[in-house]
C-alpha cells in the first residue's frame, strides 16, 4: 500500500539515479538531455507500479483510475520542480558568482568579476551552446531557429505563469 502512496517519490529518485548515470556514462551527453532521459525512467518506473497496483489491488477501476492519475500529476509536478532546481545550479548567474567567491581564496574584487561577466563572452557562451544542441542555426550570418522544442517548453512555462499568476512573468 505505502509502495502506491509514494510511487510519485519512488519514481522522482528513479529519475535522478538515470540521470547521474546517464551523465556519468555519456559525457558528450547534455544535461537536457540527460534530463530529459532521467525523466522518462521516473515516468516509466511510476507506470510500472501504476500497473502493478491494477494487478494486486481489488479496488474499483474508478479508484485506481483516479490513484493511478493523482500519482501521475504529482509526479509531472515533481519532476518540473527537480527541472529547475537543476536549471538554476545550471545557469544562474548569482549562483555562479557565489560559487566562484566560494573557490576565490582571497576574494574578487568588482574589476575582477566584472572581467569574469563579460556580456560579449556570455552571449557567445549561450549562442555556442544553442548551435552546439541545435536549438538555433547559424545561416547567412544570421540566427533562427532550430529544434523548436526548448521553445515549445518556454510556451508551456509561459503559458502555466498565465494561468497561475495572470500574467507572462513574475516581474511584470
Amino acid at each position: 500500500m505505502y509502495l502506491y502512496i509514494c510511487s510519485p517519490l519512488i519514481a522522482l529518485g528513479i529519475d535522478v539515479l538515470c540521470q547521474v548515470l546517464y551523465c556519468r556514462y555519456r559525457k558528450e551527453a547534455s544535461l537536457l538531455m540527460a534530463t530529459f532521459f532521467g525523466f522518462s525512467c521516473g515516468l516509466f518506473g511510476l507506470l510500472i507500479i501504476g500497473w502493478c497496483q491494477l494487478q494486486h489491488i481489488a479496488l474499483l477501476f474508478t479508484d485506481n483510475l483516479a490513484s493511478i492519475t493523482v500519482n501521475l500529476i504529482s509526479y509531472i509536478a515533481l519532476g518540473y520542480c527537480y527541472f529547475h532546481f537543476i536549471n538554476l545550479g545550471e545557469t544562474a548567474r548569482r549562483i555562479r558568482l557565489l560559487q566562484e567567491l566560494l573557490e576565490s581564496n582571497n576574494g574578487l574584487s568588482e574589476k575582477e568579476i566584472l572581467e569574469r561577466y563579460n556580456a560579449k563572452e556570455i552571449i557567445e557562451k549561450r549562442l555556442s551552446r544553442l548551435l552546439k544542441s541545435r536549438q538555433i542555426i547559424h545561416k547567412n550570418r544570421k540566427y533562427y531557429i532550430g529544434n523548436p522544442i526548448m521553445l515549445f517548453a518556454a510556451s508551456i512555462i509561459i503559458f502555466l505563469k498565465l494561468f497561475i499568476l495572470g500574467r507572462r512573468s513574475e516581474f511584470d
